[in-house]
């Protein structure tokens, strides 16, 4: 019999461990094994379930369920295992489980029947089954109030950290204690400076943060950055994210924590934890301006942004009488087959269309060009190659395709030489978020940048800003 105990209570101090220090998988498998093993023990039985219980989640909540129950079969007054599923049945969802929410009544009921008073009964009463009153604050503002509170009165962290683990090993029965030191703890280790100031000073850590998030948000269209640099606003809240994971993963710490008898502790008592007060009427201003800001910046923001991407260059175009030494030749019959050659979508879009032919023969220009002003700002960068694709249509296939230079009028510019008969020619077409066009020319042998100097020349006598 003494081997048997023996090997139980070995198996609950390895389970109490693992529990102890997080690792819940271990913590179960260690205490599963020991009920198989050696049969019914009640300390295995809460272990079992608080390590189902601190995952926080939908099937391990039906499985500390099961755990409780069956530890309660065989061990039906034991105040801590009913105390263990009245907190699990009390903090069930009404909606989501409401046979298990209304037994956490029931349960808290029985433990006052059996022992009134008693850590248990009033750790029942605290978590819902006493009278009403007014809504109690969050759980994570319970949290970061009592740390500030530590934090200020000791101020050392690993001290106050310290100083709080003694006072929650002296009362294990009170919850507030075992968050805050499980809290201190967390906040104590190496590199957490930042989180130990946004919990001592959260106003004061809250203005600068805001000011970035507005700062990048507005330097955004300010400085013609890409969309995707507004994410850089909300870095800060990486920050939030990892002080809100670490006050979640310290109260499922502390709600895993095995019952333990007081321990015996020299270290000075803590003061009376005080109430945690309603939001001030500052703390509440404060939230409303930042909030204010943060969302009219970001509407400023998108759409200044956005008349940014609308907007588009006005054109006036005024094609002069000579270019490049040719004239132009308002009469030649090349002249109206470019123009019914635009296409019916395009003029119907474009806010004008134009065509121009220069040369020394009007049967045999040197230099077409056609285009057409208007909104196109949203053109793909890519039009040039489909206003050339009707070459290949027509049965001129390229034979050598680059991208050119665009020049002052800015866009994108591609430039293809083809082959009509025998005649080398060159195409390049262009295309910006107020007009888009093609000049055409032959092909003299001349390099690629000649050819694209050539068409850029042609759309800038052309085409000038300004309406």
């Amino acid at each position: 019999m003494q081997a048997e105990h023996h090997e139980v209570m070995s198996a609950y101090a390895v389970s109490e461990r693992h529990l102890r220090a997080g690792r819940l998988a271990d913590a179960r498998r260690a205490a599963r094994d020991a009920l198989t093993a050696e049969g019914p023990d009640v300390r295995l039985f809460l272990i079992l379930g608080r390590a189902h219980a601190a995952e926080n989640e939908d099937d391990h909540d039906d499985r500390a369920e099961a755990a409780y129950r069956e530890g309660l079969e065989a061990f039906p007054d034991d105040l801590d295992l009913l105390a263990a599923y009245a907190e699990l049945c009390l903090a069930a969802d009404y909606m989501d489980h409401p046979a298990r929410h209304r037994r956490g009544p029931e349960l808290a009921a029985r433990i006052r029947e059996l022992a009134p008073g008693s850590p248990q009964a009033r750790r029942a009463e605290r978590n819902g089954t006493g009278p009403r009153g007014p809504k109690p604050p969050s759980a994570s503002r319970t949290q970061l109030h009592d740390a500030r509170l530590v934090l200020a009165a000791v101020g050392d962290p690993a001290s106050a950290a310290a100083r709080a683990g003694d006072q929650a090993g002296a009362c294990p029965e009170d919850d507030r204690l075992a968050v805050l030191a499980e809290t201190l703890a967390a906040l104590a280790r190496p590199g957490r400076a930042p989180l130990r100031w946004m919990v001592r000073a959260p106003l004061a850590t809250a203005l600068p943060r805001t000011a970035w998030c507005i700062a990048v948000l507005l330097a955004v269209p300010a400085l013609h950055l890409p969309s995707w640099s507004r994410l850089a606003a909300f870095a800060p809240l990486s920050v939030t994210f990892m002080l809100n994971a670490l006050l979640r993963r310290a109260r499922a710490r502390a709600a895993a924590r095995p019952s333990a008898p007081p321990a015996d502790t020299a270290a000075p008592a803590f003061p009376p934890l005080p109430p945690v007060p309603a939001y001030n009427k500052r703390e509440l201003i404060t939230g409303a301006v930042i909030l204010v800001a943060v969302v009219a910046t970001g509407v400023v923001s998108g759409v200044w942004s956005y008349r940014q991407y609308a907007a588009y260059p006005r054109y006036t175009v005024s094609a002069p009488d000579r270019l490049q030494g040719m004239p132009r030749q308002d009469t030649s019959p090349a002249l109206a087959r470019i123009e019914s050659a635009i296409s019916p979508d395009l003029r119907g879009v474009a806010g004008r269309t134009f065509a121009y032919v220069y040369g020394p023969d009007p049967d045999q220009p040197s230099l077409l060009m056609w285009g057409a002003t208007g909104d196109f700002h949203d053109a793909p960068a890519d039009a040039p190659a489909t206003i050339q694709e009707a070459l290949e249509t027509a049965g001129h296939p390229a034979r050598a395709a680059w991208l050119a230079e665009p020049g002052g009028l800015g866009g994108a510019m591609r430039c293809v030489s083809y082959e009509v008969g025998d005649v080398p020619m060159v195409n390049c077409a262009w295309v910006d978020k107020g007009s888009m066009g093609s000049v055409y020319f032959a092909d003299e042998s001349q390099t690629r940048d000649a050819s694209a100097r050539l068409a850029r020349s042609a759309r800038e006598a052309v085409m000038h800003r300004g309406t």
